[in-house]
């Protein structure tokens, strides 16, 4: 670790949220034991929950919290998207909401990054603790980017990452795009590499992944490989307008944000 957690500069943490209720709290307090000697921004998105999500964020009490709501449920690519937008840090930090990610390993992705001059330092998650039906989508995805790819990233769908704020802003986080960063970011040669962190089991809410979404992960998959090959031969006029298509902004919809325990701004 550095001398001084001041070297790191600010921090931003994004956090997407969808129907999290029971979440809030013991995350925005694991956030804070975690990063306590570091200067930091918490920006939690608020996906369009249906549940008391929203009001569970209204009580927040954290001096360094920001929160931005959606009136719909754009999916987490685009809540990602939002809060990359609006952060401000050197370093952005992505994280679930779940609390299946320990915020107690961020400080180590940190390190790493800062200390061995990384573009992306991604976490992999050790002894996962999820159903067979959910890990079974996530290794197959893995296992056919790194086939196909010849990328060695262990666990692209891991949401705990560290990245570089001019990495992140380069991302184009398209629809379902938030389970690839890692490739996004290689397209524009970025250095990435993995750290191995903890996993814990979902104690509160309902997961949002399963075997259904397995075909869409591998058409999105498909799709990437499309635009690699075409950074490879940008000759064509198709392969520019396609690499165009790919790095072209995303656009934001509207949100409303709120500072913790304040009226809307």
């Amino acid at each position: 670790m550095c001398d001084s957690t001041t070297d790191y500069g600010l921090l931003s943490v994004v956090v997407p949220l969808f129907n999290e209720a029971k979440n809030v709290q013991p995350l925005v307090g694991a956030i804070k034991r975690a990063l306590n000697q570091f200067e930091y921004e918490l920006i939690l998105v608020d996906d369009g929950s249906t549940d008391d999500t929203f009001e569970q964020l209204k009580l927040l009490t954290h001096s360094h919290c920001v929160i931005l709501r959606l009136k719909y449920n754009y999916g987490q690519s685009m809540a990602l998207a939002l809060g990359i937008d609006q952060a401000e840090g050197n370093y952005i930090v992505t994280i679930d909401g779940d609390l299946q990610n320990d915020p107690a390993d961020i400080p180590k992705l940190i390190d790493k990054a800062h200390n061995e001059h990384w573009d992306i330092v991604s976490g992999i998650r050790t002894k996962r603790q999820d159903s067979f039906w959910k890990t079974i989508p996530s290794n197959l995805a893995n296992s056919l980017i790194r086939k196909l790819t010849k990328i060695d990233i262990k666990d692209h769908g891991c949401a705990l990452k560290v990245i570089t704020k001019k990495t992140a802003k380069n991302l184009p986080l398209h629809k379902g795009m938030h389970r690839f960063i890692c490739l996004l970011a290689q397209l524009n040669d970025a250095r990435i590499t993995q750290v191995a962190i903890r996993h814990n089991a979902r104690q509160s809410g309902v997961s949002k992944y399963g075997l259904e979404r397995t075909f869409k992960v591998i058409n999105d998959i498909f799709t990437l490989l499309i635009w690699q090959k075409l950074k490879q031969n940008s000759d064509s006029s198709i392969g520019l307008w396609l690499l165009r298509n790919q790095r072209r902004s995303v656009q934001i919809p509207h949100y409303t944000r709120y500072n913790t325990n304040t009226k809307s701004i």
